[in-house]
């Protein structure tokens, strides 16, 4: 207990000078030494998920789920140790979803830690999170492109739109039959170095609500998760979820006019104009 204390002590100290200005050199330093700490965490964690992806494939989804779930928990956990905290609001939205229809998350893109923050977060669920991927990722990333391959999630070639769009009629019959939650970021590309957002693209959510017209929309709010991202990165920041109630289609006209309507409420909750 009194190891804990002095390293408390410690994190509470360098938190604080880091914020002062005058160590603005002894800022700048800090940030690279922990730009190479998650950086190496993040290598090392998938490099030695992988054989385990691998092997527990072979035994089922729900022994291979369950090595996915450990590695997205350790990913998003493994910010706290560059000082970063996480804050979760509206997870009782989460506990309170039917278990007897799919989910379609929306939200913004920041970077990958987002991803494990949320897969970690759903796995206390019935509806295990699968994203839509562009094919680069399913290629050569340890851990990573073999989860994307095996693990239930749609891969997209967003060079060919046809192809992307019956890429995911795919991808929807599967979450509609494990009624999982489907998530995509409309953005398309993430936003590296702040909060705002750009413009959501309506295709890849139109197609996925046409294909599981019965799926409630959750929309999700991100905020700070570019601060882990950025190289170097941002130490010390807190990283926001808010998730919001979930939405039923047949309340707005067509999927045009609710991804609009969840745009405003992800803008609005960062505080950017609609």
């Amino acid at each position: 207990m009194a190891t804990f204390d002095y390293f408390a002590e410690v994190y509470l100290v360098v938190q604080e000078k880091y914020k002062q200005a005058e160590f603005k050199e002894l800022k700048k330093v800090l940030a690279w030494l922990l730009t190479a700490v998650l950086i190496l965490l993040f290598a090392l964690t998938l490099i030695v998920f992988h054989p385990f992806h691998v092997i527990f494939s072979f035994f089922g989804y729900k022994a291979y789920i369950f090595i996915s779930h450990s590695m997205m928990w350790v990913v998003w956990k493994s910010t706290y140790l560059i000082g970063t905290k996480t804050q979760i609001e509206g997870l009782e939205n989460l506990k309170n979803l039917p278990k007897n229809r799919p989910i379609i998350v929306v939200s913004n893109h920041q970077s990958e830690f987002e991803i494990a923050c949320l897969g970690a977060l759903f796995s206390r669920t019935s509806h295990h999170l699968k994203y839509i991927a562009k094919k680069e990722l399913a290629r050569w990333i340890p851990s990573v492109s073999w989860n994307i391959r095996y693990g239930g999630h749609g891969i997209i070639n967003r060079n060919h739109r046809d192809l992307a769009l019956r890429s995911i009629e795919k991808f929807a019959e599967n979450v509609k039959k494990h009624n999982w939650a489907a998530y995509i970021y409309p953005e398309g590309t993430r936003n590296k170095n702040s909060n705002q957002m750009r413009p959501f693209k309506a295709a890849g959510f139109v197609k996925l609500c046409e294909c599981l017209p019965e799926a409630l929309i959750v929309p999700i709010a991100l905020e700070n998760f570019w601060t882990v991202k950025r190289v170097p990165i941002v130490p010390f920041a807190t990283m926001r979820v808010r998730i919001f109630e979930p939405i039923a289609q047949e309340n707005f006209e067509n999927p045009e006019k609710l991804l609009q309507h969840c745009e405003k409420l992800i803008r609005q909750e960062l505080g950017q104009s609609t």
